[in-house]
């Protein structure tokens, strides 16, 4: 289960690194799977959704990958599912290809797999954006609103 897990999430940290540069620039992304009692989750945060300048967009990139070490700050799970954090790392990409970004991605083995019907993303509060990119996988992709920041499973 352990190989299964690690398979999942490297596929939706490539995936979600893949959706960001064909997608608009500056887009927010974020993925999320389940494989058994593990529920998968991703960000991908370009330096383009969080600041105008170069030197304002690393500062804020840098604040928020101290942020997102606490995955509470990007989502809200739902309490019937007993969820709990069994892994997770923030990626503070100083230089590459389409720029500085953050990637997050964090596990979590759940004891009751079936109540996660929904997550909640308090992304919103961190990155002045409108809107952003998800993927469910194997559902497909979903826009999550500042309005409505629910993202469906």
């Amino acid at each position: 289960m352990a190989r299964l897990t690690l398979s999942v999430f490297a596929l939706l940290l490539a995936c979600n690194t893949g959706w960001s540069q064909t997608g608009a620039p500056g887009r927010v992304t974020v993925t999320a799977a389940r494989a058994g009692q593990n529920l998968l989750l991703t960000a991908e945060i370009p330096a383009t959704a969080v600041g105008n300048s170069a030197s304002a967009a690393n500062t804020r990139l840098q604040t928020l990958s101290l942020a997102l070490r606490d995955s509470t700050r990007a989502f809200v799970l739902p309490e019937a599912a007993g969820c709990e954090q069994t892994g997770g790392d923030v990626i503070h990409h100083r230089a590459s290809g389409f720029g500085p970004a953050v990637s997050a991605g964090w596990e979590f083995t759940c004891t009751y797999p079936d109540a996660v019907n929904s997550i909640g993303i308090s992304l919103f509060s961190l990155v002045p954006v409108e809107s952003m990119d998800a993927m469910v996988f194997p559902d497909g992709q979903q826009v999550i609103t500042r309005d409505h920041p629910v993202l469906d499973l």
